[in-house]
């Protein structure tokens, strides 16, 4: 590799350990004083790092670490072959019924999506790896949102503000917390239209040996489909996943 680009590749990692250092985003200003570069340089790379999802623009024009750096830093920490634990209860929902399967984690108040397997229906939902989504969106981040703490809880509702991301979306904090409590009752999470508005999902906590809830299993798929009485019908094999699943978990993803 010539030592230009070599140079250009060390202040792109110095970039990225700006934004992972800092609580709220940082400016272009941030960092052409940070690193002394100018405009034109840092913006190049910024934007190259944009394109590949290690680097994600905010509406108020701060710089954040994108997706991408979620999924890398999930790797690393579930080293203990979590992807391997997880896939067979992935695939066993998809070939019950029909519809893809999705397992994500809780990372910084937000669902991380680690592994799924995709429906062969020619109508069906999928999502890159390491898409991320704010916990009160979705039958994933609720179901993780449900299951948290009294303490992680109430950090997230003093953290996150309740953003909208379709006409579906739960904005509420008192209607949340209402639908947190069936929540926590059923031990599922239903959805419509929450994250995109044609898609309907259902979704269990997972725990891990800690008693925590590390993340959710779901079944996804077009909302015309996924009707009210077919995500019910979904809901015991569900949460015989879910158990399952745990359970592996609980042991350290070992057995």
């Amino acid at each position: 590799m010539p030592r230009m680009q070599i140079k250009v590749l060390d202040k792109a990692v110095q970039i990225i350990e700006l934004l992972a250092n800092s609580d709220r985003g940082i400016r272009l200003t941030d960092v052409r004083t940070a690193l002394s570069l100018n405009k034109t340089t840092v913006l190049r790379i910024l934007r190259v790092l944009e394109s590949h999802n290690l680097v994600s623009r905010n509406g108020d024009a701060t710089f954040v670490l994108g997706n991408r750096v979620l999924w890398w830093e999930t790797c690393y920490r579930r080293n203990f072959d979590l992807l391997a634990v997880v896939r067979p209860h992935l695939e066993k929902l998809r070939d019950l019924t029909s519809e893809t399967s999705i397992f994500s984690i809780v990372s910084d108040f937000r669902t991380v999506i680690v592994n799924q397997a995709v429906s062969s229906q020619v109508t069906s939902s999928r999502y890159d790896l390491g898409a991320a989504c704010p916990l009160h969106a979705g039958a994933s981040g609720k179901a993780v949102l449900a299951h948290l703490n009294a303490e992680k809880r109430k950090e997230f509702f003093t953290k996150t503000k309740l953003n909208r991301l379709t006409k579906g979306t739960t904005v509420d904090r008192t209607v949340l917390e209402r639908q947190l409590k069936e929540i926590t009752d059923t031990g599922v999470a239903i959805t419509r239209g929450e994250r995109f508005e044609t898609t309907a999902s259902v979704a269990a906590p997972a725990f891990g040996a800690d008693g925590d809830v590390l993340g959710a299993i779901a079944v996804i798929g077009p909302s015309e489909r996924l009707t009210k009485s077919r995500l019910k019908d979904i809901v015991p094999l569900l949460l015989q996943e879910a158990r399952l699943l745990s359970g592996r978990l609980s042991r350290g993803a070992r057995a």
